[in-house]
Formats: structure tokens, sequence, C-alpha cells
């Protein structure tokens, strides 16, 4: 059985103490003596935070990076699992780089100690794991493999554009693979973000939002300032019809040639991007003759599936027979800039 968790990679040291304030884990997360601090995550960050925040495509050696990506895993046991098959990934800018280092932080024992009196526990509790086996692969990979391993099962020739906050990033599949010539990576949401941002600081204060606060207005469409529920949906639209014209349409035409549309008669979107019908619509509208424009269902869910499959193809691999699967749990695991996503299948 698979289940997807889902919460804001935002977090801020914290040392107060605090009673039950949530029912579920992920909705009170507070993680202590984690690298010598204590610090509020997610929708707690959100909510208590002062100035809850996270870097932009970080890297296993970053601290963020181990935070989320810890409390992803703890979240990943479910407190019956002791074992994880992990797979996790970046864009292909910071793939190379980065990969050695995220592999090398996963595998292996891990101990998360978290306050538990969030959610009506008794106190300060640690949780002991293992990472026998971790892979690290790139988004798109993550996305084509959500695609075709999963419910869509796609067969035919495809494009992906992967719609996220950090990076935007294109590809051509087939079902033998990648096109890697027509692989790509540019600026994401963010850009967009910081256009609607720009507009706004032309009329309004906005108090030193963090730009994780600031997107997650941006998302709503909507903010109160100065005491007045105020309506951006409007300035939002034009700041993505602009993203999409300078960054996502140029980008496909260099990439992308005639003979790559005579191939592929289909295009799919992904990320938390592909939420926005402004950037769908734009899509449909630049493609209309030539590809059926296609929104994966939970665009956001789309990596973190595609890294639990193949978590699980390591699996089938990997572990022994004689080993004891109920102790095991398959894995996927975003470490996105806007929100983590933890994907996990305990049947494989």
């Amino acid at each position: 059985m698979q289940k997807s968790f889902i919460f804001p990679s935002v977090f801020e040291e914290n040392y107060r103490e605090y009673e039950k304030i949530a029912g579920t884990f992920p909705e009170a997360m507070k993680i202590v003596k984690f690298n010598g601090g204590d610090y509020i995550v997610g929708e707690l960050a959100l909510k208590e935070g002062n100035s809850p925040h996270k870097f932009i495509n970080s890297s296993a050696d970053d601290l963020d990076y181990k935070l989320l990506s810890s409390i992803g895993m703890l979240i990943a046991t479910q407190g019956n699992y002791s074992k994880l098959i992990v797979t996790a990934g970046f864009p292909f800018t910071t793939y190379q780089p980065y990969k050695q280092g995220a592999f090398e932080f996963f595998k292996g024992i891990h101990e998360v100690s978290f306050d538990s009196r969030t959610i009506g526990g008794p106190g300060i509790e640690t949780v002991k794991f293992s990472v026998p086996e971790v892979d690290v692969i790139t988004e798109v990979n993550g996305c084509v493999k959500a695609i075709r391993n999963g419910t869509i099962n796609e067969q035919d020739n495809f494009f992906v554009a992967n719609l996220g906050y950090g990076t935007f990033e294109l590809a051509l599949s087939s079902p033998e693979g990648l096109v890697y010539r027509t692989t790509y990576s540019s600026k994401g949401l963010m850009y967009a973000v910081n256009i609607w941002e720009n507009e706004l600081q032309k009329n309004y204060y906005l108090n030193l939002l963090t730009e994780q606060q600031l997107e997650r207005a941006f998302q709503r469409g909507k903010m109160i300032i100065n005491r007045k529920n105020t309506d951006l949906a409007e300035m939002r639209a034009k700041a993505l019809k602009s993203y999409y014209s300078e960054v996502i349409s140029p980008a496909m035409r260099k990439k992308f040639t005639d003979e790559d549309f005579f191939r592929a008669q289909k295009i799919y979107l992904t990320g938390g991007g592909a939420l926005y019908k402004e950037l769908e619509e734009s899509f449909r509208e630049e493609f209309r003759d030539i590809l059926e424009v296609i929104v994966f269902p939970e665009p956001y869910l789309a990596a973190s599936k595609g890294y639990c499959q193949h978590s699980k193809e390591l699996a089938k691999t990997k572990i022994n027979s004689l080993e004891n699967k109920d102790n095991f749990a398959c894995v996927g695991l975003d470490i996105g800039n806007n929100n983590t996503v933890v994907t996990v299948e305990t049947e494989f």
C-alpha cells in the first residue's frame, strides 16, 4: 500500500516548550538535539515561527537538507518500519555535484529525537532506523518513472515539464530512456514570485516576509496587508504569463526540434507549478496544434512517487529473500524548495 505525506519545507530554531497543539506528527513537528539545536518544522514553523525559512536548492551538506530529510525518513517509518530503502533526487543543475554527498548522508544508521508533547505524547522520544540501500536520481527521471510505471502507465514517447519552485526542467522521454540532448534546467517559479513581489513593493510594505512566506501568499493569490484582505490574483496571473514567455517558452524552443515534435505528441506537466491554470493554459495555447497537454494527477507528488517506484526496484534486487521484509519500507523522498514530499510503499 502506497501513502504520500507532505509538509512545508521550512524550519526555525526554537526552544519553547509546547503542549498538545495538533493530532498528527506532520502538523506539529519539533525536532530536538539535531546538530546541537532544537527546531520547529513545517506547519508548526509557519504557525509559531518568526522567520521560517529554507535555502534554495540546498545540498546534503546543508542543515536544512539534513533536517528535512531526517524528518521525511522519520515519517516514513510510520512507527513500524526500521529499515528504509530510500531514493532521493536533484535537478539536473545540481545532480552531479550533490549526488555523492546525498548518498553518503542517507546510507547507514539514523537517530531522530522529537518532542511528542505537541501531539499529546509524554515528552522527548528518539526513533532509530537504518537505510541499508539508497540511490539518487534526477527529478525528471523520478517524474518519468511515475508517469510510466504508475497508474497512468504511459507507453509512448512524451515530453515532461517539471515546474518546481527552485527549478524548471524539460526532457523528452522514450520507452528506452531520456533523450539527453533535450534535457534542460532553468529558473523555477521563484522567477514569477520575484516579479510579483517587485510589483507589490511598489504599493505595499511587505513587513520583511521570508521567501517561503511570500511564496505561500503567491499560492493563495491574496494577502492581508495593512489589515485589509487584498486580492492579488490578477497581479499573479501577469507574473505567471511573464514567466512562461520569458523562461519556459524560450527553453522549449531551444531544446526541442521539429523532429522531436514528430516523435512525441504529449507533454506531461508535473511539479507544484502545474497547479496554476495560467501556466497550463499557456502550454495549451502554444502547443494546441501539435501536443496534448496532460497535468499529472496531484502533480506535486510526481517526483516522490517516481522515487518510491525506484526504491521498489532496488528492493527487489537488493533485499535477500531470507530477510524479514516486514521491517522494510520503500521510500521516495522529494526535498522540495516549497514542500517536502514523502511517498512510502510497504508491499513490494
